[in-house]
């Protein structure tokens, strides 16, 4: 009985630390190597991920070539645009020429300025200023009238004409003027490539008063005239400032400065004592536009 009991007790003992050293490392062992499988698990994971991405830039980074490739081929195919022409603007004339080939005349004028040419019996706009008669009115040029607003500024304007029946004695004189016996006397002067016999004269009253500035020059055997008329007129209850003359002559002798006198066949010299006719059939007019140089 005794031995039964020994051996029993000693099967029991041994099952015991087995059961207790089986215990103690699963748990001890068991999480750990849990642990490491898991981390096993995460890094692999990891390293595949990475991989997948460096594999996919490698695969998407020739594609940013093949975006910007068909740009230049598109480009190269287009035809190249032809340069647009630029077109100059034009300039409005500034100055006209006017060309009498009858009577050899010619002189530019402001084209913002009006021309009268000369016809069949014209009438002359003011007043010529010869010994003898006879006056063949040629052409006018007339300032305009807005030119010196609020001023008592009414005219102004530059007049040719010639008188073939006069020698060039009388040709260098003028009119004596009855209302002024005191008047300057004619003087010589050189305007341009042209040698003047120049008198000056007023006339009219205080509201209105021309002033008159004749040019002789005898060629082709006949009196040549330019005459310089500048006029001011003011009523009684009118407050307007005076007009500088001298400042209007200056304009017009630009035109006079321009006058040429070519030689020419004048008609009418022959019968120098009898009163020659312009006629407009025969009257050779030209007026020539110039462009305003900048």
């Amino acid at each position: 009985m005794t031995t039964l009991n020994i051996n029993g007790s000693k099967g029991s003992g041994n099952q015991g630390f087995r059961q207790v050293e089986k215990d103690t490392w699963s748990s001890i062992y068991l999480p750990a190597i849990c642990a490491c499988i898991l981390m096993t698990v995460v890094l692999f994971l990891a390293v595949s991920c990475s991989k997948k991405s460096d594999t996919a830039a490698k695969i998407s980074a020739p594609s940013a070539p093949a975006v910007t490739n068909p740009a230049p081929r598109t480009t190269a195919s287009m035809p190249a645009e032809k340069p647009k022409k630029v077109v100059a603007k034009k300039h409005r004339p500034a100055n006209a020429t006017y060309v009498s080939g009858t009577y050899g005349v010619s002189f530019s004028y402001p084209h913002k300025y009006s021309l009268q040419a000369g016809g069949k019996n014209p009438i002359a706009p003011v007043q010529p200023n010869f010994l003898r008669p006879g006056a063949v009115q040629v052409a006018a040029v007339d300032m305009p009238d807005d030119s010196f607003p609020d001023t008592d500024f009414s005219s102004a304007l530059l007049n040719v004409s010639l008188n073939t029946g006069m020698s060039a004695e009388e040709c260098a004189q003028f009119v004596p003027n009855s209302k002024d016996p005191e008047a300057a006397k004619p003087t010589t002067v050189k305007l341009g490539g042209n040698e003047f016999t120049e008198v000056e004269q007023m006339n009219g009253e205080t509201n209105r008063q021309s002033d008159l500035k004749y040019f002789h020059l005898f060629k082709n055997g006949a009196c040549y005239e330019f005459a310089l008329d500048v006029e001011t007129s003011r009523k009684a209850d009118e407050e307007l400032a005076q007009v500088d003359r001298g400042k209007i002559f200056q304009q017009l002798e630009k035109i006079l400065t321009s006058a040429r006198i070519k030689g020419v066949e004048m008609p009418g010299v022959e019968n120098a004592g009898s009163t020659p006719v312009a006629d407009s059939k025969t009257e050779k007019v030209q007026v020539v536009t110039a462009i305003e140089q900048k």
